[in-house]
């Protein structure tokens, strides 16, 4: 084939390929031109997951009515002029290759007013050829109308996702410019429905506060720290989570620099999470809103074909920077209670539960238990009556809390919202046969309870020594477990809510669950359209609905993709994620009785030792550990 000369269409579209790779990239850089444009209000709106038809709106200055066919030529820019101001760059376009490469590959509206024109103009372009110039009213500023992306490149349009996927790389998209300006007021609709609006008064809590609701933003912890003057400044602000609040993956990070968003990944994202050392769990991930601010001589944005990436000058230097600043944060906030109303009263921190050690019971020939003194009645249903321990030669074994009488001989299902008010006898009930113990060759030692540390940890004694077993961890094995039983059946057990819950998260988070909802009652979910929030009616049996939005939240990553490559994964990370918000927490105390339960169930399983997470369930001090620090034995 002889060398040639490419036709320009073919060139658009081949360069277009560099800058329009989804619905997601149009929308990407209409919003940047929007804001570089002054713009106070932009409108999006979704069809077909942005390749039906995308329609973006703003207020901004407009394109004058003479230079509106320049505006669609490659290369034409008003933001450059020379290749030295490439190292001053303070708007988000520069490069003027947007609308070209969108309009050859898309049927294309443009409806655009200045302030000094009575007139607009509309313009219509098909596969990068003009078909249509007429004057249009119109208020100032400037429309575009998307439709049928990608309809003259087929092949680009099959690599593209589902709609759901689609919309939701949008949704994210918006989200982050909403974020990231949030004097700038986003509204956006979803195939007619009310997805995310922000009311643009530069307040970027109240912003939070759209995308993540009033729970979260209100705990968020401000970021703010500058470094330096002129060419050497660097300023970090915007805000990040405590460690307690934590999501399962990176999706919520939010990095800007000089307010453009980058991709948070690399040297960035490890910094980020670096600041968090030894707060957080593993495989947990912080929500973030930074904003970098560097002098524009000192980072290059013109090193990747879409702008989501960036090189700093003195990369070091500003890594440090970032790193102290979230750290700062985050040691001097721990005691922080933003937007705490007046005349709420301060609620107590609870430090330590009373609870009655007892070396042994008065049917064990013991010392008599102490009588404790009268509790309110809500603790007299926590607490219990603890069930004596049956004494046998090889060891203690705990006698079995019966919750319910067993169908079929399955073990007692313990679940979290059990724990504030437990019916626990103390003698089986009659015609309960108890579940057949472990085989012979058994998964725990045999252990014996004996009390509950930091609310967190129960203490047990074995022949081996001292166990110590960490609550969540173990009834997250048992959770676990039991929901891969009831996944296999196809029946998980699912409980309705009296009321209705609704539930805010972020658009694309939202957008996702909706589109998946009947995957989402497979799994015990019933989740409806409330706007710009979802209407939660039935959740799996076990989780609470102070845990629904993160649980939510966790889903839907999965069904994103963020939890793995394959069906297979995402199942089972959904399956994790249920295991852990159905299982009972750090921090809530539990009867002795409740305690013994748990471990009955614990030894049932077929992995005892550690939960799904790969976290182990207990530790064991042995006896010579124990006479080694004691120094009875060096």
């Amino acid at each position: 084939m002889p060398i040639q000369i490419l036709e320009p269409t073919v060139a658009a579209q081949i360069a277009a390929g560099e800058v329009v790779e989804r619905p997601a990239s149009i929308v990407k850089e209409l919003i940047e031109n929007a804001i570089d444009a002054g713009a106070r209000r932009v409108d999006i709106e979704v069809r077909g997951g942005g390749v039906r038809e995308l329609k973006i709106s703003d207020d901004g200055c407009g394109i004058p009515s003479g230079e509106i066919e320049i505006a669609f030529e490659r290369h034409a820019t008003s933001k450059l002029r020379v290749a030295d101001d490439l190292w001053s760059i303070a708007t988000l376009g520069f490069r003027g290759e947007a609308l070209p490469s969108i309009a050859s590959v898309s049927q294309l509206t443009c409806i655009t007013r200045t302030q000094d024109e009575e007139l607009g103009t509309e313009l219509r372009i098909a596969g990068g050829e003009l078909q249509a110039r007429t004057p249009r009213g119109c208020s100032r500023g400037t429309t575009f109308i998307i439709r049928n992306l990608f309809y003259n490149v087929p092949v680009r349009r099959e690599f593209l996702r589902s709609e759901a996927t689609e919309a939701s790389a949008i949704s994210a998209i918006v989200t982050q410019y909403a974020l990231a300006y949030p004097e700038v007021r986003f509204t956006m609709l979803i195939e007619g429905r009310l997805a995310l609006r922000t009311n643009g008064t530069g307040d970027l809590r109240e912003s939070l506060v759209d995308m993540y609701g009033l729970d979260v933003a209100r705990q968020l912890l401000p970021v703010e720290s500058e470094h330096g003057e002129g060419f050497d400044r660097v300023q970090v602000r915007g805000m990040v989570s405590p460690p307690g609040i934590t999501r399962g993956s990176r999706g919520y990070l939010h990095v800007f620099v000089n307010r453009r968003a980058i991709q948070p990944r690399g040297q960035i994202a490890f910094v980020i999470e670096e600041a968090y050392h030894t707060m957080l769990m593993k495989g947990r991930h912080p929500i973030a809103v930074l904003d970098i601010q560097v002098h524009p001589g000192a980072v290059d944005v013109n090193i990747h074909p879409t702008k989501s990436e960036v090189k700093f000058r003195d990369s070091p230097r500003v890594m440090s920077v970032l790193g102290r600043s979230i750290r700062d944060a985050l040691i001097g906030g721990g005691e922080v209670r933003p937007w705490a109303d007046a005349g709420e009263p301060p609620q107590p921190e609870v430090a330590q539960r009373r609870f009655e050690l007892r070396r042994f019971s008065p049917a064990e020939g013991g010392e008599p238990a102490r009588q404790p003194e009268p509790l309110p009645e809500r603790e007299i249903e926590l607490f219990g009556e603890p069930a004596p321990f049956e004494r046998e030669a090889s060891g203690f074994r705990p006698t079995p809390a019966i919750a319910r009488a067993p169908a079929d001989g399955d073990a007692p299902q313990l679940r979290a919202e059990s724990f504030l008010a437990l019916d626990v006898e103390d003698t089986p009930a009659p015609g309960y046969a108890p579940p057949p113990r472990p085989p012979a060759a058994p998964r725990l030692p045999e252990l014996r309870i004996i009390g509950q540390v930091g609310l967190t940890y129960i203490i047990a004694e074995s022949p081996e020594g001292m166990y110590m077993i960490d609550q969540h961890a173990a009834h997250e094995r048992v959770s676990y477990e039991r929901l891969m039983r009831q996944r296999g059946q196809s029946d998980i057990e699912q409980q309705g809510l009296l009321m209705p819950q609704v539930v805010e998260l972020p658009p694309q988070a939202q957008q996702v669950l909706l589109e998946n909802r009947d995957e989402l009652a497979t799994w015990g979910f019933a989740v409806e359209d409330f706007g710009t929030a979802l209407q939660v009616r039935a959740v799996p049996a076990g989780i609470t609905v102070s845990d629904l939005p993160s649980a939510l939240a966790e889903i839907a990553d999965n069904l994103m993709g963020r939890g793995g490559s394959t069906p297979a994964d995402w199942r089972e990370a959904i399956l994790t994620t249920l295991a852990c918000h159905t299982s009972i927490r750090a921090g809530q105390s539990l009867s002795l009785a409740e305690m013994r339960e748990l471990i009955v169930q614990l030894e049932q399983c077929e992995a005892p030792r550690t939960c799904p997470h790969g976290r182990p369930t207990m530790i064991l001090m042995s006896i010579p550990q124990l006479e080694r620090q004691f120094g009875r034995i060096k």
